[in-house]
């Protein structure tokens, strides 16, 4: 497993969901650009109660970075061509929501 900070946007709002045990999580997903220019889709979810709340106020486009214990993964699209991922157990969270700058600015 390796620990890391990861930045993008993300590419839907993020989700509430609610374990077997009835414990709430959130999910999330994010582009971050290479340095080449390729995006690599990150795959994020949550546990602890400030980091879900944190992703809880974000929308699609929002800016974030991550910090956290990241898998790589490959994913193959629809015409078999493969593509890096990664997984992202989000601890830290950081971003500024769209609105939040919008209201800050004015």
């Amino acid at each position: 497993m390796i620990e890391g900070l990861i930045a993008g946007r993300l590419t839907g709002t993020p989700e509430e969901r609610t374990d077997r045990f009835g414990k709430l999580f959130m999910v999330a997903r994010m582009r971050a650009t290479a340095n080449d220019g390729s995006s690599l889709f990150v795959n994020v979810v949550a546990f602890d109660p400030v980091p879900c709340n944190q992703l809880r106020e974000l929308e699609e486009g929002d800016a974030v970075s991550l910090t956290g214990p990241m898998t790589p993964k490959v994913w193959t699209d629809r015409q078999g061509v493969n593509h890096a991922a990664l997984d992202v157990v989000a601890y830290r969270v950081l971003a500024l929501p769209v609105k939040q700058a919008v209201m800050d600015y004015n």
